[in-house]
């Protein structure tokens, strides 16, 4: 009988605390953590300006970092108001930079890859009941070709 009321009020008690006890055990860490370094060990700072300063090395401010136009030459970029946009303008940079330089240099013949598509067949049943599961088919839609070359030109030319 005793039991009775010893039990619901041992749940009660549980229920009550929480997960306050159970906490130290599970995550033994601090809470706060405060960054700690000696002077030669580097230095705390957040991960979005970690990157920013492992990116653009030598540049005070990353947002000040100078741009290229279409011709090569270095001018100012515009007002970046986030992260994102450093990035995005930095990548398109670089694509822009690397078309150039391909198109640039005509003699210079690149493959084109085959564009293939990834099909997924349903799992089925077939002629002697035989059952076919989910998989992946993949088609080739169109074969590889060389661009920029001779080639190509020529054909064109013979149609």
């Amino acid at each position: 009988m005793k039991l009775q009321y010893v039990i619901p009020l041992l749940l009660l008690l549980l229920l009550l605390s929480g997960c306050s006890g159970v906490g130290r055990i599970v995550n033994p860490y601090e809470e706060n953590f405060k960054c700690r370094t000696r002077d030669d060990a580097g230095k705390c700072i957040s991960t979005p300006s970690a990157y920013k300063e492992a990116r653009f090395a030598g540049v005070d401010n990353a947002s000040e970092t100078s741009c290229t136009n279409a011709n090569g030459d270095t001018i100012a970029c515009p007002p970046a108001t986030t992260d994102s946009s450093i990035n995005q303008l930095t990548a398109q940079n670089s694509r822009y930079k690397a078309l150039t330089e391909l198109l640039t240099e005509p003699n210079k013949p690149m493959l084109e890859p085959p564009k293939i598509m990834r099909v997924l067949m349903l799992p089925y049943k077939g002629e002697n009941d035989e059952l076919f599961m989910t998989r992946y088919v993949y088609l080739k839609l169109k074969e590889s070709q060389w661009v920029l070359t001779d080639i190509s030109e020529k054909a064109k030319a013979l149609q």
